[in-house]
């Protein structure tokens, strides 16, 4: 065994050497994941025939709005599925609700994404859903993606795993469902901010 006349240089040495046996290995850190400041929440399947998955919230705060959006979406899918139309008017933000009006006054009928009640008539409705990933957004508000079962009236037959994406936020301290579009593509930063002005209660910071 060398001999080490500087005593500084054998207790540097040393050191790394402890360091390096004290460093946890890959497993150790995953072992740890759950105790850290960001956690994976899973949400429970609201219905027997419906899937709700969780997502990664960057805060209390932000898992607190996951799960009241969740439950609200949740429950207008189920209300849908019910055909409660009344009840699903109620779960809807009142400026969309105003937005579906100013429609039916353009249009002469209700011809709209957030409008169910009319594409049950004569075109579709939902039949089965699964929330499959919600995620905090802009302005304080939730976007939710689905899977989406519905049967086809003139086909007669179901069309499975639509893929949707729900616009939720809050107003007079109520979440709401906002707007629907076919992909989340279309819910960005910018579309949010500019398009659903007055829309939310102001984010706390």
């Amino acid at each position: 065994m060398p001999i080490f006349k500087n005593k500084a240089r054998l207790a540097v040495l040393l050191g790394s050497t402890l360091l390096l046996w004290g460093q946890p290995s890959a497993a150790q850190e995953d072992d740890d994941e759950p105790q850290a400041e960001t956690k994976r929440i899973t949400k429970q399947k609201t219905d027997p025939g419906d899937e709700t998955t969780g997502n990664v919230a960057a805060s209390e705060a932000d898992q607190a709005a996951i799960q009241a959006a969740t439950a609200v979406l949740s429950e207008y899918l189920d209300v849908l599925k019910a055909k409660k139309w009344d009840k699903a008017r109620g779960l809807t933000h009142p400026l969309t609700m105003k937005q579906i009006a100013n429609t039916k006054k353009r249009l002469g009928e209700e011809r709209a994404s957030m409008a169910p009640w009319f594409w049950a008539k004569g075109s579709f409705y939902l039949t089965n859903y699964k929330i499959d990933k919600v995620s905090p957004a802009m302005d304080g508000t939730i976007v939710a993606k689905t899977l989406e079962d519905s049967f086809q009236v003139q086909e007669k037959g179901v069309l499975s795993g639509e893929k949707a994406a729900y616009l939720l936020g809050r107003s007079g301290g109520k979440w709401y469902v906002v707007d629907k579009k076919s992909e989340a593509d279309g819910f960005t930063k910018d579309a949010i901010h500019l398009g659903y002005k007055g829309y939310f209660d102001p984010v706390s910071k």
